[in-house]
């Protein structure tokens, strides 16, 4: 009888081996901490530049006229926001709101009875920083009307001088202005002393 009292507490514990390590091992799982996950991203790490800016001096036909600190490579219609947007007087049917703008440029916005009463102006003029190059035609900021005053270039060439700065890329030397089609060495060079990027 004995005998069979053990053999039964064996069997017991044979079935109970089982449960015991299924127990264990759970209770190991849930305790063990998870592993922290490191990931190598160096080759991802973009180095942040710090933002340049520029300065814009903006007159006019705005709400908030001054000199304003702007990012470069902004368009015009960005500057317009941080002047407290255009006047009810604001010549707005001639303005080129994706202008891209310059540091130390001023920004004239005029107004609609300035073009009225007076022959138009391009609605926003660029002028170049009292330096060296004042006087000088920048063919980056240059209006139409302002291009037509250079030695051969009429309506049609000053629109594709436009044209180009605008939809291809910015001058970077006078050079450049060769690229725009109707422009050769000639007039390059009846043009090269008064013009400047």
């Amino acid at each position: 009888m004995k005998y069979i009292n053990k053999l039964k507490t064996v069997n017991k514990l044979f079935l109970a081996i089982p449960i015991i390590i299924t127990i264990i091992t759970a209770t190991l799982l849930t305790n063990k901490e998870t592993p922290e996950i490191i990931i190598d991203d160096k080759e991802d790490i973009v180095n942040e530049v710090e933002d340049e800016y520029i300065y814009i001096d903006i007159k006019g036909c705005v709400n908030n006229p001054g000199v304003y600190k702007i990012r470069l490579n902004s368009r015009l219609f960005q500057a317009l926001e941080l002047a407290g947007g255009l006047t009810n007087e604001a010549d707005t049917l001639r303005i080129n709101l994706s202008l891209k703008l310059d540091d130390e440029a001023i920004i004239y916005i005029p107004s609609i009875i300035e073009n009225e009463i007076d022959e138009p102006t391009d609605p926003v003029v660029i002028l170049p920083p009292q330096d060296d190059d004042y006087g000088l035609v920048n063919i980056n900021t240059a209006s139409m009307s302002d291009l037509e005053t250079l030695k051969g270039i009429g309506p049609s060439t000053a629109e594709a001088i436009i044209n180009y700065r605008e939809t291809i890329k910015r001058f970077d030397k006078i050079e450049d202005i060769m690229n725009v089609s109707g422009i050769g060495e000639a007039t390059f060079n009846s043009i090269k002393d008064d013009i400047t990027v």
